[in-house]
């Protein structure tokens, strides 16, 4: 009798209940703007943040990767908590919480595996192995800490594949980052009309900042969307996205991020071509259709262009010449002598690498002062070298292992499934990957920096949607057809 009263006093339809809710809303909104409104604006959105990811493994996984991406550097280091300890941290190790409790007290220990476990666990002992080769180089111990955490956040995979089903990862997940792209593209371009002179169209600013990686990947899927599943958004809706998105984009004025892009436009393309019969194969169309996006894209930085007055074209092209003659850029060579300096370092110790927190020392090219100073640093802008500098032939070897792994379970899952949405992501997933491997040649982002955790989310999907695809399908769609 007393726990049904008890019931019934929670119940929705009880006044006092429903009146203690409000006040309590109430309370904990008007309290804190009563001291600061930054306090206020900073309560509410992790108060529903926390109600929405409570004792949810998969949610806190879609908070995690929304805010990783969307939140710019300067927020998250004011954000930061004792100890070092940053946001994304916060989120992820609340993720692994609530991955405990599940796995306790609701799965008995079971565990699901995928195709690429093994490559991501050999890659985690070979970040390991590196800090253990930098402790015994005597490394600075601050830095080598700081700095073995990124390729340490590929461990968010197993969350991903154990605690992600399909239906969620390519229904929520895949359009959290189409949602990333589309608030960062705001930001990008509210940043560069708020930085010209919209009356003359002068002082033109180069936006480029690590969220704009997800620029070039919420493309790619959005692309891929249109031609393999548009109904299920709209075509109206996906362009009105893609818009924002591809003019943001431009506006980074990167030219790793083009190429990476034309890479896996391209890739896109082939893959959309050779799916067909040989009977309804079509070289004009495929054309056509690398024609048709570009227009879109350039279209859309020339209408921008005329309503702002920004010479956007004219600093597309600048930058678009050091392609045809690189020895006339000074960054680039610049660049190129950092990578000599790597590669000096990476002969002394080419198995085991230099480990974790060691640095180089070399002249860099200062734009605002037109000097070259000397700088020491601790990464490098590209990807390979990163790793073999840092942890030699055997993580290189072991990243690469698990990139080509992913890869093959993204062209499996599109060889096999019949699913127009699930054809959709793994084509869009090989894309990003093409992309990253190309733009990897001047940006380290897939090693270093807090992007990694979006890389190992993006691994985990593409390891769920492989399994289930793989357990509906045999046999390729050809010959079952």
């Amino acid at each position: 009798m007393n726990l049904q009263t008890e019931r019934s006093w929670i119940g929705p339809c009880e006044n006092r209940f429903l009146l203690s809710i409000c006040l309590l809303l109430v309370l904990l909104i008007g309290l804190p703007s009563l001291f600061s409104i930054k306090l206020m604006l900073l309560v509410s959105p992790v108060l529903l943040g926390a109600c929405f990811m409570l004792f949810s493994v998969h949610r806190t996984l879609i908070v995690l990767l929304l805010v990783n991406i969307v939140l710019p550097v300067k927020v998250l280091m004011k954000l930061r908590l004792a100890g070092g300890l940053q946001l994304q941290e916060v989120l992820f190790l609340a993720a692994l919480v609530f991955a405990l409790i599940e796995l306790i007290y609701r799965r008995g220990l079971s565990l699901r595996t995928s195709g690429a476990d093994l490559p991501v666990l050999m890659f985690f002992a070979a970040t390991l192995l590196a800090g253990v080769v930098g402790a015994v180089h005597g490394n600075d111990l601050a830095l080598l800490l700081r700095e073995i955490r990124f390729p340490l956040y590929y461990m968010i995979f197993f969350l991903v594949t154990n605690f992600v089903d399909s239906k969620t990862a390519l229904g929520i997940f895949l359009a959290v980052f189409v949602l990333a792209g589309f608030i960062v593209s705001a930001e990008y371009i509210l940043e560069f009309v708020g930085a010209i002179d919209l009356s003359t169209g002068t002082r033109f600013i180069r936006v480029a900042r690590l969220q704009g990686l997800i620029l070039p990947l919420a493309l790619l899927f959005i692309i891929n969307q249109l031609i393999y599943a548009p109904h299920r958004y709209g075509r109206l809706v996906l362009i009105g996205v893609l818009l924002p998105i591809g003019l943001a984009f431009i506006l980074t004025v990167g030219r790793g991020m083009w190429a990476g892009f034309g890479a896996a436009l391209l890739t896109t393309v082939g893959m959309h071509h050779f799916n067909q019969s040989r009977g309804q194969r079509s070289g004009w169309r495929t054309a056509l259709l690398i024609a048709a996006i570009l227009l879109v894209l350039g279209s859309t930085v020339f209408l921008f262009q005329s309503l702002t007055g920004s010479s956007v074209g004219a600093h597309v092209m600048e930058r678009s010449r050091a392609f045809a003659d690189p020895q006339a850029n000074i960054h680039i060579l610049g660049r190129l002598f950092t990578y000599s300096t790597a590669l000096d370092a990476i002969v002394q110790h080419p198995i085991m690498g230099n480990g974790q927190g060691s640095t180089l020392t070399f002249p860099i090219f200062n734009p605002t002062s037109k000097y070259f100073e000397i700088w020491s640093m601790w990464t490098l802008d590209n990807l390979y070298l990163t790793l073999l500098w840092k942890m030699g032939l055997i993580g290189l070897a072991a990243f690469t292992w698990l990139s080509l792994r992913i890869l093959r379970l993204s062209y499996q899952t599109f060889k096999f499934t019949d699913d127009p949405q699930t054809r959709s992501f793994a084509s869009g997933s090989i894309a990003a990957l093409v992309s990253m491997f190309v733009l990897g040649v001047s940006n380290g982002s897939m090693a270093n920096g807090r992007f990694t955790l979006v890389f190992g989310i993006l691994f985990g999907l593409i390891a769920v949607v492989a399994a289930d695809s793989s357990a509906g399908s045999t046999a390729p769609r050809e010959e079952r057809k």
